[in-house]
């Protein structure tokens, strides 16, 4: 099955980043686990944000642009940690975006295997 390259940002941007907004909605926030609802919206990002990368790059895996998404993933929590970004910096957090970039790559050659360019 071939699906279009809308349907890939679909499918692995979009979706992602629409999610990870639904769990932080305050209607269905006490609805979740602490643990999902503290990690998964994270996780969702830093997945949406390898694959959109990947997605520029036809699925091409170029490891500067890949090492950048990673080291930007790192600097916003140690932006955090030295006070230059808001928000609670947690180690845990690049656990979780490491992970989710890893699914990112794994699924790469998938996605990369049954996207058409149109």
């Amino acid at each position: 099955m071939k699906i279009t390259r809308s349907a890939d940002l679909l499918l692995n941007v979009i979706s992602p980043l629409l999610l990870g907004y639904f769990i932080y909605f305050p209607g269905s926030y006490e609805l979740l686990p602490q643990l999902l609802k503290n990690y998964l919206p994270d996780g969702l990002w830093a997945y949406a944000f390898l694959s959109a990368i990947l997605i520029i790059w036809d699925r091409q895996l170029h490891f500067g642009w890949v090492l950048i998404s990673f080291l930007l993933a790192a600097g916003f929590e140690l932006l955090q940690h030295y006070r230059l970004l808001s928000g609670t910096a947690d180690a845990a957090d690049v656990v979780v975006y490491f992970l989710f970039m890893g699914i990112g790559l794994l699924t790469n050659r998938f996605f990369k295997k049954n996207t058409q360019i149109i």
